[in-house]
């Protein structure tokens, strides 16, 4: 019996507002606790096991080495088994006009 009075009072009751400066003390309590975004992107750290660390240098210079060389490079390779220019020179350029290719080994450029 004294649950249903209990229920009749709780059902008519209205809880209090709160204070206006009740917000102020929140948000001041959660700037507290919880440090600035860019506060923490600088001071962040990240732990790498040193195989993977490794493992990613060497990824990266095999890399570099592979397609570390920039591109439209002049360089000549007549050293190279086989005796090839790597060098393209297309000043004064004219199509063949049967459009045929013809490599030119270094041995016959000299």
């Amino acid at each position: 019996m004294e649950d249903d009075k209990l229920r009749a009072v709780l059902r008519e009751w209205e809880a209090p507002e709160p204070k206006p400066e009740m917000d102020a003390r929140v948000r001041a309590a959660w700037r507290a606790s919880h440090p600035a975004a860019w506060k923490r992107i600088w001071t962040a750290r990240v732990s790498v096991p040193v195989p993977v660390l490794a493992t990613l240098l060497l990824i990266a210079a095999f890399l570099l080495a592979k397609f570390g060389t920039p591109r439209g490079s002049t360089a000549e390779t007549p050293s190279r088994p086989g005796g090839y220019v790597t060098q393209l020179n297309a000043t004064g350029f004219l199509p063949v006009p049967n459009g045929e290719a013809r490599v030119i080994t270094v041995k016959e450029v000299q």
